[in-house]
């Protein structure tokens, strides 16, 4: 049970016992109608934060793919460059020269991916037409069926799927501090009825008995484990990969990752132990959408934290 819901269910609670045992009562002119209706809202906040966390994840993995696309043309389009041409020969040996700079660019970030591509572009823009204009014509430069259009793409490609993360990541947040900021202030309206309830309860037995119904805070709770990022890959590119969020991992608490596969199981009834290096989930198959979760327990309860969603894409 995340945050909100907790939240949620003891003003539930709260307006259930009001309209049993004192349905005047107000607080500020609120009523327990007021608090239902706030206690509810939360349901949307929450849809809406996790729409903007799947789309986020969306995002995150398509700037993911796009760069592995990237650095595997980078790669192999500069190896397979290299092995065509022949230093022996000095026309083939001036072309070879061309690709000094690329192989000196280590693509193990999308930034310096791009830069080396670009460099790349420019070379094969030189070697492919040397290549044709041989005596036999030699064809261009590929690699796994891709050549210098697929690199060119890729290259115009990168910088929408970089600005889609960070737009997608600013819409998250926005969602997620639009429900923590509404189940903040049904907290604080809910613990004033309570107060009055209280109050009241010292003439009124039973409302005092009542008053057990109502769910308190609890000291001690686990704290919600918090998954940084999902990203498809592992075994045949079919795999989620998980990470968290290392300051909300604690090692005393029994910590579990729970996912389902939608139109496959009716609910989250796979689970595995968090390795806080890291879990693989799967292999799954192309199209298939998962969903997942963290439980954390302690001797006093239970947190789980947002779903999170993922539909699997076809391998890079």
């Amino acid at each position: 049970m995340e945050y909100y819901q907790q939240v949620q269910k003891r003003a539930q609670q709260t307006a259930a016992v009001i309209n049993a045992q004192i349905p005047a009562l107000t607080v500020s002119a609120q009523t327990s109608a007021d608090l239902l209706t706030q206690a509810t809202g939360l349901d949307a906040l929450a849809q809406a934060r996790d729409t903007a966390q799947t789309a986020s994840d969306n995002a995150v993995n398509a700037e993911a793919a796009g760069y592995l696309l990237l650095r595997r043309l980078d790669l192999g389009l500069a190896q397979v460059a290299g092995g065509e041409l022949d230093d022996t020969i000095a026309a083939e040996a001036e072309q070879a020269d061309l690709l000094s700079p690329v192989f000196a660019i280590v693509p193990d970030t999308t930034e310096t991916a791009v830069k080396r591509a670009k460099k790349l572009q420019a070379a094969l823009e030189k070697i492919n037409p040397f290549l044709a204009g041989l005596t036999p014509a030699r064809g261009p430069i590929t690699t796994g069926g891709r050549g210098l259009p697929d690199l060119i793409a890729a290259i115009a490609a990168q910088p929408a799927l970089e600005q889609a993360v960070e737009s997608r990541a600013a819409e998250l947040s926005q969602a997620r501090s639009a429900l923590r900021l509404a189940a903040q202030v049904l907290d604080r309206l809910n613990k004033r009825f309570y107060q009055k309830l209280q109050a009241e309860a010292a003439l009124n037995p039973a409302l005092a008995d009542a008053l057990g119904q109502i769910t308190t805070d609890s000291a001690n709770q686990p704290a919600t484990l918090g998954i940084r990022n999902i990203l498809q890959g592992g075994t045949g590119g079919l795999q989620l990969l998980i990470s968290y969020d290392n300051a909300s991992y604690d090692d005393s608490l029994e910590n579990t990752l729970e996912w389902l596969v939608v139109g496959v199981d009716a609910d989250f009834t796979h689970t595995t132990p968090v390795d806080p290096s890291g879990n693989a989930l799967g292999p799954f198959t192309v199209g298939q959408q998962v969903k997942l979760r963290t439980r954390t327990r302690n001797a006093n309860g239970t947190t789980t934290g947002s779903v999170r969603s993922l539909t699997i894409r076809p391998p890079v």
